[in-house]
């Protein structure tokens, strides 16, 4: 699903106003750590963010992270990472680090295990921790749902690691999630969610 050029074309559509916490940051950079090791990942700070420190609760610019998910492609065995797979691992990661939050854990008390509770509180969520795009949730039966993405820079293989980490994680289920991809940069696309 995720190309190079979806990403591409979503590094230069984000701007200086395109910001996401640092948090996230944190957990791609840990992630990448534990697939290429600490010598790659020192590497890739240095490329990335140059003499900068990420601190969690600091924004830090989309495009930098969208520069990380392409690292961790480029700097892996030829083939054995695809960029939607580098880019799903992320997305659970940062889903995974959210759940672990204290703004996560209070995410999942006011939800409890209702997975449709859960993704109608994700749109206010996204609000709290990017400066970019619109979601949506749309309630499609007892067992279904949709997530609509508009504007969305992560893009859609990042989205759907964190869909199904996040559901797995607060309400002990395993959501199949099909993502539907509405342009060329993947950052307008649904993700019809099962479970």
């Amino acid at each position: 699903m995720e190309t190079a050029e979806m990403l591409q074309l979503r590094i230069r559509a984000a701007t200086d106003k395109d910001m996401l916490l640092g948090i996230f940051f944190d957990a791609a950079l840990n992630t990448l750590t534990r697939l290429l090791g600490e010598a790659e990942v020192a590497a890739i700070r240095a490329e990335v963010f140059g003499k900068r420190s990420v601190v969690s609760f600091f924004r830090y610019p989309a495009a930098d992270i969208l520069q990380l998910v392409e690292q961790g492609v480029k700097r892996s065995k030829p083939g054995s990472r695809s960029y939607h797979q580098v880019a799903m691992e992320l997305g659970r990661s940062a889903a995974g680090t959210f759940v672990d939050s204290q703004s996560g854990k209070m995410m999942s008390f006011l939800a409890g295990d209702k997975p449709h509770r859960l993704l109608a509180s994700a749109p206010a969520a996204y609000k709290a921790v990017t400066t970019f795009g619109e979601r949506s949730y749309e309630r499609v039966s007892e067992n279904s749902a949709r997530m609509h993405f508009r504007a969305d820079l992560l893009g859609p293989s990042w989205q759907q690691g964190v869909v199904e980490q996040a559901l797995g994680s607060m309400s002990q289920i395993r959501p199949r999630v099909r993502v539907e991809v509405k342009n060329a940069s993947g950052t307008d696309f649904t993700a019809h969610v099962e479970w």
